[in-house]
């Protein structure tokens, strides 16, 4: 009987394998866009990094490259993203995407896995690769934070620009005020705003959750928070960049060189009091098999 049973169990096994693994059938109820307009935009005037969900379900984008679509839809970190074509980075593309009332941001990530895959024929695999790292840590032994490093207070304080910088302009117009942004990852704030220059960052009410993903931007490493520090911080942070400054092709004012200044690790330290301790760890990672730009609509 027990025999019977067992056998009767691996049948079922393999019976619901096959039904999964089926062409067809894998994907029948994967989340997919109702309809999609996809068109070549080389005259885009900005590149967004995502797409914009609007109420009632539209989803659109003034011009995004593919390699931004790819670590939008998977959620990655650029460093987390292997492989592809040069034009992944370089082409733009504007979408007019249908995603039907209700749609959310993990939804339209999905959605758009899917539009990779039919459109631009996306072929990827996941892997486990060991890269160069860095922990965040305390740099002084008796918790002391640096001078530019402090808790936020009720109000907002205004952010920080180079001298003779002028802030950054508004966004874009988008489609509305009610948009909401469907991006890599889901904004965590901050709520007061924050800039970035080479060799410039001013942030205010920033959690180390959210200094550390600019960190992993800036120094296109994987950064882990071992810091210890909770709740929300204004910070101020200037420091040679690594390559000549320029803005729009001509160099940059003297106040964006940095040229007195020390380069991002000890200029960590001597404003902040953090300190990046290089590591290696274990990331997961997306290659990019195959992909084809789209045919036209």
């Amino acid at each position: 009987m027990r025999t019977l049973q067992a056998d009767l169990k691996v049948r079922l096994y393999v019976l619901i394998a096959v039904f999964l693994l089926a062409p067809g059938l894998s994907g029948q109820n994967a989340p997919a866009f109702e309809v999609a307009s996809i068109k070549r935009s080389p005259d885009a005037p900005f590149s967004f990094p995502g797409l914009m969900l609007q109420p009632g379900g539209r989803a659109t984008t003034p011009g995004t490259n593919v390699r931004q679509l790819v670590l939008v839809a998977y959620g990655l970190q650029d460093l987390q993203l292997l492989g592809g074509p040069s034009w992944m980075a370089s082409d733009l593309y504007t979408i007019d995407a249908r995603a039907g009332a209700g749609a959310t941001r993990a939804s339209v990530r999905l959605m758009l896995k899917a539009l990779l895959a039919e459109r631009f024929q996306l072929a990827a695999h996941t892997e486990q690769r060991e890269l160069p790292a860095f922990s965040l840590v305390l740099a002084n032994r008796d918790g002391k934070l640096g001078p530019r490093l402090r808790r936020s207070g009720p109000e907002c304080a205004p952010i920080q620009t180079p001298p003779g910088i002028p802030p950054p302009p508004p966004p874009p117009p988008g489609p509305g005020p009610d948009f909401t942004p469907v991006q890599a990852q889901d904004p965590l704030g901050p709520t007061c705003g924050y800039i970035s220059f080479p060799g410039w960052i001013s942030g205010r009410r920033l959690t180390m959750g959210h200094f550390i993903t600019a960190l992993t931007q800036l120094t296109r490493r994987p950064v882990v928070d071992e810091t210890g520090l909770t709740g929300e911080f204004d910070l101020d942070v200037t420091f040679m960049p690594d390559q000549p400054v320029t803005l729009n092709g001509a160099p940059a004012p003297p106040a964006l060189a940095q040229s007195d200044r020390p380069s991002l690790l000890p200029a960590l330290q001597e404003d902040l009091g953090l300190k990046l301790e290089a590591r290696r760890r274990t990331v997961d990672v997306l290659v990019i098999d195959r992909i084809e730009r789209p045919s036209g609509n």
